[in-house]
């Protein structure tokens, strides 16, 4: 599937709002040319709970991501695909839980939201 950059946006963010996320701002935008192209970082933020989702796409497909969810100034999960644990299983993809590093089966956006409604519902 072609994602266009504009349109990506939108449906992070929506996800985002639908937990009941507020303060979205998108933080980075740099589109490219044909709008299937380019970068954007934004952030969230739910009481103590802060989200930011950098995600890269070229020719409408995802090449880069980082999902990162913070409690205060803890990480408490971090979705990417930076090449820089080749011993997991599921390499370039792992996530950062709590200080332990795993394997990512599902890198998928919506998989990290379905991740972190349980950590922020109770807030």
């Amino acid at each position: 599937m072609t994602l266009k950059l504009a349109e990506r946006i939108a449906h992070v963010t929506s996800k985002l709002q639908n937990l009941g996320f507020r303060h979205i701002t998108l933080i980075a935008y740099r589109p490219g040319p044909l709008g299937v192209d380019g970068y954007y970082k934004l952030r969230a933020v739910k009481h103590n709970y802060e989200v930011f989702i950098s995600e890269l796409l070229i020719r409408g497909s995802m090449v880069k991501y980082s999902y990162t969810l913070l409690y205060g100034k803890k990480i408490i999960l971090r979705y990417d695909n930076a090449p820089h644990h080749p011993y997991i299983e599921t390499f370039p993809h792992h996530k950062h839980e709590n200080d332990e590093i795993k394997p990512l089966y599902n890198s998928s956006i919506e998989s990290f939201i379905k991740e972190i409604e349980n950590l922020v519902e109770e807030s």
